[in-house]
């Protein structure tokens, strides 16, 4: 009896690894362009960003009103991160906060947070995501 209910446990356990993170993965595209939405000024250029190189996050730690199931939106629709005018670059509501905010759900603030654990991170400098115009 123990030893079935020990091989029960083990396949369990081996199910719940293997297979259950595969009903929930998505495939993120590859390495894109960032650019602000139509309409909006940019001041800096635009930011070369690799979705495959941030796999091991959770997808709603940057998606975070996605509910896990449907399409994922673009941060720049209306009721996200649409607001791209100057006044508003400070709100939370604002296309530049969705990248720039001091919280860890942006790309500014998570790099700083982990480079201030001392954890391997990308870059946290204006000047390492915006190249110089050419």
């Amino acid at each position: 009896m123990k030893k079935t209910l020990l091989i029960s446990m083990v396949t369990a356990a081996l199910v719940c690894v293997f297979a259950l993170p595969s009903l929930y993965a998505v495939d993120a595209p590859g390495d894109m362009v960032l650019k602000a939405p139509a309409g909006a000024k940019m001041t800096k250029s635009p930011v070369a960003f690799s979705h495959k190189g941030h796999t091991a996050l959770d997808c709603a730690k940057c998606h975070h009103k996605w509910d896990g199931k449907g399409e994922i939106k673009n941060c720049s629709v209306e009721g996200c991160h649409a607001d791209t005018s100057k006044e508003g670059k400070k709100k939370p509501t604002s296309f530049y906060s969705a990248f720039h905010a001091k919280a860890d759900t942006s790309c500014v603030g998570c790099h700083k947070a982990m480079k201030k654990a001392k954890k391997a991170t990308g870059p946290t400098k204006c000047g390492d995501c915006h190249p110089k115009k050419k």
